[in-house]
């Protein structure tokens, strides 16, 4: 439908999985596309596999553990292009274990590919659509371990759940540029990277969902485009669960 048509979207983590696939539709709706991930060959793949869309598509490699590959990025992604008009913070990790057992490394590696990289890309993005009056969108990815914890993940969560804070944060300061920073939570999603491909644990979680099934990342992808068309103008600050109703209630037998 192209109504995305004239704008340009970085898309973090779009090599695979949910980012994939956020590009993949983002594309369909005629936006130019900067794909980045942390390896160069798993870019230049994706790049050449999404420019037949008709798009323009860019590549950047960075890893985002470490914060001046952040700050690279963000440079160099602004440098590609005369306006950036859309930001998806989609990039995550995490490493399980209990949590005295984390060492500082492993803590700085979390939190800066789940929380610092996406502060220090929404900086970039926000100056330069300050700078040239886009209207832009943020888009910010967290998890449903920001309100039900997973096990042996306090530091994933954590950092996801700063995420949501600093999503109403900056909505709260870019809303008089015409700027929306909201946010998605996927839910228990089949088919992204370290997902589990046994049938018996989805198996397992299905009648926990009100929707009867497991979600997929078109699921994520469509919220994601929700907030990046010019009909959300008007939805900002907001943390949208994609998870078949799976946080919105409580198991039968719980008293």
């Amino acid at each position: 439908m192209n109504r995305l048509a004239g704008n340009v979207a970085l898309v973090t983590g779009s090599t695979r999985g949910i980012g994939r696939i956020v590009a993949e539709v983002l594309a369909a709706e005629g936006a130019d596309l900067i794909i980045t991930g942390r390896d160069e060959g798993d870019v230049a793949r994706v790049v050449a596999e999404l420019t037949p869309l008709g798009r323009n598509v860019w590549g950047i490699a960075a890893d985002l553990a470490r914060v001046e590959e952040a700050h690279r990025l963000a440079t160099e992604a602004i440098s590609l292009v005369p306006k950036l008009n859309i930001l998806v913070n989609n990039a995550g990790m995490s490493r399980r274990a209990p949590f005295w057992e984390i060492s500082d490394e492993h803590w700085d590696e979390q939190v800066n590919v789940n929380y610092r990289s996406s502060f220090i890309l929404a900086q970039y993005a926000a100056r330069q659509m300050r700078a040239n009056a886009v209207r832009g969108r943020i888009v910010n990815t967290s998890t449903i371990g920001a309100h039900q914890c997973h096990a042996a993940t306090a530091v994933y969560d954590s950092a996801k759940s700063a995420v949501e804070a600093m999503t109403r944060n900056m909505a709260w300061e870019l809303g008089p540029d015409g700027i929306t920073v909201n946010c998605v939570v996927p839910g228990p999603i089949g088919d992204r990277p370290g997902a589990s491909e046994s049938r018996a644990l989805w198996d397992g979680i299905t009648p926990f969902v009100p929707a009867g099934r497991v979600g997929s990342a078109g699921d994520v992808a469509n919220a994601v485009l929700f907030f990046c068309l010019p009909a959300s103008s008007f939805v900002t600050g907001q943390t949208l669960h994609v998870d078949g109703g799976y946080t919105a209630g409580l198991p039968e037998n719980y008293f």
